[in-house]
């Protein structure tokens, strides 16, 4: 899986994303001669780790904050003149906006081979109430994935959607599971385990967006508070403002106050955080490959999780975790007292979810077969 002389770009929608999720695969081509340049939305501070890699990094105009004709225009123009002037062999896309304004900016320009990951679906496939704003997205989705060789996606179901749709054929559709885990970075930690009746701690570890399941995790929590009142429930992930679903700061501070929820804040290092947890839960109204889930599995923790595309790739009900319905609090409780009342039960989901991402979400796997598509049509 040589890629001696190519010029691999990679683009996603900001250096933090590409820094966290990808940079081993900046490693992977470079040790197999290839030449890397990353893009993004930069002023996240990531810019500078990953430029310490050895690999460039070109800010691009990418407005987070949804769709904005004249940005989007301007994304568009910019990634065009880019492509021309760096003559790529292989450029590959990913989150919403580079995967669409990239692959129609390579035909443009004339790269010759353009590989795509379709990351999530995002609120817009979730939000019911504007189904004209979905129409636009999936006809965006179908002239982009036209441009491209290959796409590929993180779950099953979102692929099924997409072919179902005619948003990219099954030929060019290929699953990949998620951007992997470092097994060696993620390791179990041997650390706090409490036991049934004292100062169990619940972990929802995402960015703080209404679809996450925030407001059902803190209702759960506030129920079962009402019971066993020494239960800890922390969040740990970032605010951005330019999402239009971002959890208001009043109402995480209000949750402080009250004692239900503690928000640790954001951090670059989530392991110390994941090795204080005795369950990290996710009730997600719907994912890609949720990394937070696998980063805590890949530590021996055990998780709970929604019922719902993306989670139940990763948890196996009843024997790495539990999954409950989505939009769901009083079940999200019930699950989380079950777990709190058995402390063999949580050790014994935390080793078979070890067991799991080692066979099935290496990282070590997602970037061979990533490699392995780039080598497919790099010739």
């Amino acid at each position: 899986m040589k890629l001696l002389g190519k010029k691999v770009l990679l683009v996603s929608r900001c250096a933090w994303t590409m820094y966290n999720f990808r940079r081993n695969l900046f490693r992977e081509i470079q040790a197999r001669g290839g030449a890397v340049v990353a893009a993004g939305a930069a002023g996240d501070g990531f810019e500078a780790k990953i430029q310490a890699l050895g690999v460039p990094f070109v800010p691009l105009p990418i407005d987070k904050s949804g769709i904005n004709p004249r940005a989007d225009v301007i994304l568009l123009w910019t990634l065009y003149r880019w492509y021309r002037r760096e003559r790529p062999d292989i450029v590959h896309h990913f989150t919403i906006k580079p995967v669409i304004y990239g692959s129609l900016a390579a035909q443009m320009a004339g790269v010759p081979r353009v590989i795509n990951t379709v990351t999530g679906l995002g609120h817009v496939f979730m939000a019911k109430e504007r189904v004209w704003l979905r129409r636009l997205v999936e006809l965006m989705y179908r002239l982009a994935l036209r441009c491209a060789d290959l796409t590929f996606f993180q779950n099953r179901e979102d692929q099924e959607l997409f072919v179902e749709r005619h948003l990219v054929a099954r030929s060019k559709a290929r699953m990949v599971a998620g951007s992997g885990v470092d097994l060696e970075y993620f390791q179990p930690s041997g650390g706090r385990q409490a036991d049934s009746g004292t100062g169990c701690r619940f972990l929802l570890m995402a960015r703080l967006l209404r679809e996450k399941g925030v407001y059902e995790f803190v209702e759960a929590a506030r129920l079962a508070k009402q019971e066993y009142p020494e239960t800890r429930f922390e969040l740990l992930g970032s605010r951005d403002e330019r999402n239009p679903t971002v959890v208001p700061l009043a109402d995480i501070e209000k949750w402080s106050e009250e004692g239900v929820v503690n928000w640790l804040g954001e951090t670059q290092d989530v392991r110390p955080f994941v090795a204080e947890a005795d369950v990290v839960v996710l009730p997600s109204y719907r994912e890609g490959t949720p990394r937070a889930l696998l980063e805590a599995a890949a530590m021996e923790k055990p998780v709970i999780a929604t019922d719902v595309a993306g989670c139940r790739e990763v948890v196996e009900h009843g024997i790495n975790g539990l999954l409950v319905p989505a939009k769901n609090p009083r079940e999200l409780e019930a699950a989380m007292v079950a777990m709190r009342e058995d402390p063999a039960l949580r050790a014994r989901m935390g080793k078979a979810g070890r067991v799991k991402v080692e066979r099935e979400f290496s990282e070590a796997i997602v970037l061979q077969n990533i490699l392995k598509a780039y080598t497919e049509v790099a010739v």
